[in-house]
């Protein structure tokens, strides 16, 4: 075989060059950051992890409203951000000036005692809240 026609096959087979497998991984990488960001914008949407009560007849919510949370350990939640008690009043003015909000729904682990629940509620109803939807699951 002569060198210039060994040339000329080597450049041949790096013309012919198979991409296949990268369309393949390409795709599969494209998958799964597509799951990825739905499984990230799902987990967003839950909230704060609650044992919350259980009740016979809960009524469904029917309005959109702020979301407040109060986890076993009395950490208090506005949306997702958390707020000690003494600074719950001014994060909550700051949050319902940010949007219009007619109604607040309280996320209250079954475990929480009834005098945060009450203190909270009544920092709620000091800014003008009355719409105040105490949140359970069904039985």
């Amino acid at each position: 075989m002569s060198p210039s026609r060994f040339k000329e096959r080597r450049l041949k087979f790096l013309a012919e060059m198979n991409i296949t497998s990268l369309a393949d991984v390409s795709f599969t990488l494209m998958i799964i950051f597509l799951i990825a960001g739905v499984s990230t914008a799902l987990s967003r949407q839950q909230g704060i992890d609650l044992d919350l009560p259980r009740t016979t007849k809960p009524e469904p919510q029917t309005g959109a409203g702020l979301v407040i949370s109060i986890r076993e350990d009395k950490q208090i939640f506005i949306g997702t951000k958390a707020v000690s008690l003494q600074g719950f009043s001014k994060a909550l003015v700051s949050q319902l000036a940010k949007g219009k909000y007619e109604r607040v729904y309280l996320h209250a682990d079954r475990r929480v005692d009834y005098g945060t629940i009450i203190e909270v509620l009544g920092l709620i109803r000091e800014q003008g809240i009355s719409h105040i939807g105490l949140t359970a699951l069904p039985k």
